[in-house]
């Protein structure tokens, strides 16, 4: 396995685990009443936090197990492979966006009070969290599709 793989697995079962739990709790949070921005803020340190850290320790791991020159070596399939997964991801990541731009506008249309007194507040949470799954989603397919190419060639 090469350098860039090893790195990209880092990165999909990190991102795909500790952003899964994040949604999972919130989502859960919210089904039940009990969603604060305290929650969502706490929660949102500690999975950022504990995300770095675990990339920190793959990449550490990977160098270990990846002789030197090997890691310096990118020929020019990999950057291309690179940018393939690179354009799908923002591909994904704008049809994400556009997609839960439709569904909040489709939805505040038929529940005009779902807000409720205080608008802002809540609005800014479920706008910043469908941003950050968007960010989430398209970086676990990028690496997705980056593993997958690297293993073609490979």
């Amino acid at each position: 396995m090469s350098f860039r793989e090893k790195l990209s697995w880092g990165v999909l079962l990190t991102m795909s685990a500790v952003w899964s739990f994040y949604f999972v709790r919130l989502g859960l949070k919210a089904a039940d009443g009990s969603l604060t921005q305290d929650l969502v803020l706490w929660t949102m340190g500690a999975c950022i936090a504990f995300s770095i850290a675990a990339q920190v320790g793959f990449s550490i791991l990977a160098a270990a197990s990846t002789p030197k020159a090997e890691r310096d070596v990118v020929d020019e399939r990999e950057q291309g492979m690179a940018l393939k997964a690179s354009y799908t991801a923002f591909v994904t990541m704008s049809g994400t966006l556009g997609a839960l731009s439709a569904f909040g506008y489709n939805y505040a249309l038929r529940h005009p009070d779902m807000l409720g007194p205080e608008p802002l507040a809540p609005a800014l949470l479920l706008a910043a969290n469908g941003f950050i799954f968007a960010l989430v989603l398209s970086e676990v397919v990028r690496h997705a599709i980056l593993i997958t190419l690297l293993r073609r060639v490979g």
